[in-house]
């Protein structure tokens, strides 16, 4: 169970760096100088976030 919730969790992770590559955020004049590295921990950063958000709805109910 815990790995098929890791493997979703990379998929979607992926998809959003499909959707959202460092060239374009670059592009948002707040991230211009992003590194790759600054890139992968703004990703992590979101990805925590978005799972504690998640998380916290799911203990609600």
């Amino acid at each position: 169970m815990q790995e098929n919730e890791n493997r979703n969790i990379e998929e979607a992770t992926a998809r959003v760096k499909k959707r959202l590559p460092l060239e374009k955020i670059r592009s948002i004049p707040k991230y211009k100088h992003l590194t790759s590295d600054g890139y992968e921990k703004l990703m992590k950063d979101s990805e925590t976030i978005a799972l504690l958000i998640l998380k916290a709805f799911m203990l609600k109910k």
